[in-house]
C-alpha cells in the first residue's frame, strides 16, 4: 500500500475571491481553475475571466484551485450548514493497489463511499473528517465542462 502524500487540500472561506487572493499572495501561488455557478449549472470558469469577468456575466464563485510546485490548495465557499467547519476535505495521493485497498477499508468500517470518477473516490470517517482518494496525478483535473460565458 502506498500513500504518495496529500493531493490537495480544500479549505472553507465566506468569500472565494478574497480566499484565492489571500493564498496566492501568502504562498506565490498560481491559479490553476476556477469553478462558478451559472443558472443553476456548476462549470469551470474560463481561464481568461477574472472573477470580476466572471461576475458580471453571472457566475457566483464557488472555489478556485491553486497551485505552486508540488503544492495544491482550493478554496470553497463556505454556507450556513458548514458551521465551524473550515477543512472541507483532505485528497491523498494514492497509487491504484491503495485506492482500491482503502475503498475496502473504508467500507469495511462502515463508510459510504462514493465513486465519484474513475480516479477518485470520497468517504467521511467515523469521526467526520471528508477525505479522497485520488489516483490522478497533481494537479487534478477540471471535474466541470467549461462555462459559456
Amino acid at each position: 500500500m502506498a500513500i504518495n502524500g496529500v493531493h490537495h487540500v480544500v479549505l472553507r472561506v465566506p468569500d472565494v475571491p478574497d480566499g484565492e487572493a489571500c493564498y496566492r499572495e501568502l504562498f506565490d501561488m498560481e491559479v490553476r481553475f476556477r469553478e462558478g455557478l451559472l443558472d443553476g449549472d456548476v462549470g469551470t470558469v474560463p481561464e481568461m475571466f477574472t472573477w470580476d469577468d466572471a461576475r458580471s456575466k453571472g457566475v457566483t464563485p464557488t472555489m478556485s484551485f491553486l497551485g505552486r510546485d508540488e503544492f495544491f490548495l482550493a478554496v470553497a465557499q463556505r454556507d450556513e450548514t458548514d458551521g465551524k467547519r473550515r477543512v472541507d476535505h483532505i485528497a491523498l495521493a494514492v497509487d491504484e493497489s491503495t485506492f482500491e485497498s482503502v475503498t475496502e477499508r473504508a467500507e469495511a468500517a462502515g463508510c459510504t463511499v462514493e465513486r465519484n470518477a474513475a480516479h477518485h473516490r470520497t468517504f467521511e470517517d467515523p469521526l467526520g473528517f471528508e477525505w479522497e482518494l485520488n489516483a490522478s496525478s497533481p494537479p487534478p483535473s477540471r471535474a466541470f465542462d467549461t462555462l459559456e460565458l
